[in-house]
């Protein structure tokens, strides 16, 4: 049995990744902003909040990190914290910086002068690639952020290369791919269409204001992706690996998805917003997962269609 400290535990995948644990027979840790059940609301929906010790800390507090890691015997540690939104970084770039890189810095540093022993996977972001050849992106592809958001996750992964090359610090990359659940906030694109299409299917008149819905992209579910984490980080030597379906689909194949599992004609209520186009938004996004595959026998098992149909129902229950 090991000790898994998860940084950033309140969010979607902190919450699935705690749980995975937990069934799995292992010991959880974790640390939030707030520690109040009242804060924590994919603990308390998944059923988990009293099973895992929650401190208050910010994913920068060295102090508190330590402290932490010395009284629980921490031997793996997982850095999920800080702001999720790519679209939100282009309005707050200094704080997205800030929160995504600093506390990777922090984290290594004190693996490296402390805790020699404990493993780190950080969680990297397939956002730091863009496609200009077609080709699917592998681990080898070169960094070109076009995001605050992006950029930040470029600088954190480069730095958990520089520690595990340099300092031999046992840390590794999962560079994550879109992945959805219904913890996903529905400040982003596919939880949002299918709130919007639950309130159309009780009657709402609303319109629908989206980006541009032809971009397409690699969409996996969530709790395929803590289980892809686990992997990389029991894994006998620390690298990076994509964690990806290997599939793309477009965001108006979703909202026809959405539209038919939910019995709405959703496309003809959707609108452009120009505020929501993002600057350098690429058109596809095509990934390799075969190294993880071929390296650690993970793939993704819940296919495009299975992964909308699973977000409706879970909204249907959840509003009725």
């Amino acid at each position: 049995m090991h000790n898994h400290l998860i940084i950033g535990i309140s969010g979607q995948d902190g919450a699935y990744l705690a749980a995975h644990l937990l069934q799995a027979g292992q010991r959880v840790i974790g640390t939030s902003r707030s520690s109040s059940p009242s804060q924590l609301p994919n603990l308390v929906r998944l059923g988990i909040c009293s099973d895992v010790p929650v401190t208050t800390c910010h994913p920068a507090d060295e102090a508190t990190l330590s402290e932490i890691i010395d009284k629980h015997s921490v031997d793996r540690i997982y850095l999920l914290s800080g702001q999720s939104s790519v679209g939100l970084s282009f309005t707050e770039p200094v704080e997205t910086y800030r929160g995504l890189v600093t506390p990777a810095l922090t984290i290594l540093d004190l693996i490296r002068r402390r805790f020699p022993a404990t493993r780190l996977l950080y969680a990297g972001s397939g956002e730091v690639f863009s496609p200009d050849d077609g080709m699917p992106f592998t681990e080898h592809s070169k960094h070109s952020p076009k995001s605050p958001y992006a950029a930040a996750k470029s600088a954190a992964m480069t730095l958990v290369d520089t520690y595990r090359d340099v300092y031999k610090v046992f840390a590794s990359n999962a560079i994550l791919f879109n992945h959805e659940s219904p913890l996903r906030p529905s400040t982003f694109v596919i939880p949002k269409i299918v709130a919007a299409a639950v309130r159309v299917a009780n009657g709402s008149l609303e319109r629908l204001p989206l980006g541009n819905i032809d971009i397409a992209r690699d969409w996996g579910w969530a709790p395929d992706y803590v289980e892809a984490m686990c992997r990389i980080i029991e894994h006998g030597t620390a690298s990076n690996f994509i964690v990806a379906t290997g599939r793309t689909e477009s965001i108006r194949y979703a909202i026809d998805l959405v539209g038919r599992r939910l019995g709405v004609n959703l496309i003809d209520r959707c609108d452009l917003s120009p505020a929501l186009l993002r600057p350098c938004d690429a058109p596809t996004v095509i990934a390799s997962p075969a190294k993880i595959a071929a390296t650690l026998g993970w793939r993704a098992r819940t296919a495009f269609p299975a992964m909308i149909s699973l977000l409706c129902d879970a909204a249907v229950g959840t509003s009725s």
